[in-house]
């Protein structure tokens, strides 16, 4: 009679881990659309472009960018008055489009800051624009 031999509970672990990682997170990830977390080697190279109004008022998003410490944010904002290339930065605004209109308050305190997304998934795809206004304390 054969006894199989289990598997050591730390190789166990790392092989759940590692299936959680490749395979779980990639395919949740499309669940919001964006499919961040999915490796998909540039097949997918969305543009974006953001447009900050502040009290009927263009307001430059590299001007907002200079309020923000230099890091990930200040690059994607920066220059983003005209579409940009980068599908993670693009799913990402989308869902912080209320925070960035807040950052913009720092720029402009006590105006209405509406902030408009315009993304671009496909070079033939319409255009899609989520916005969203908020108003800036003193």
């Amino acid at each position: 009679m054969a006894v199989r031999a289990a598997l050591p509970s730390t190789r166990r672990i790392h092989i759940a881990v590692g299936l959680v990682v490749v395979v779980v997170l990639p395919l949740v990830s499309w669940l919001d659309g964006s499919g961040q977390l999915a490796w998909t080697m540039f097949s997918r190279t969305g543009r974006y472009r953001v447009e900050l109004i502040a009290d009927g008022v263009q307001l430059n998003p590299t001007e907002v960018a200079a309020f923000v410490a230099p890091g990930p944010t200040s690059s994607v904002l920066a220059g983003a008055d005209h579409f940009k290339h980068h599908d993670v930065a693009r799913a990402t605004l989308r869902r912080q489009l209320e925070e960035v209109a807040i950052l913009a308050c720092k720029v402009r305190p006590g105006a209405t800051i509406t902030a408009r997304l315009h993304e671009l998934v496909k070079s033939d795809a319409p255009i899609r624009t989520s916005e969203v206004t908020v108003r800036c304390a003193r």
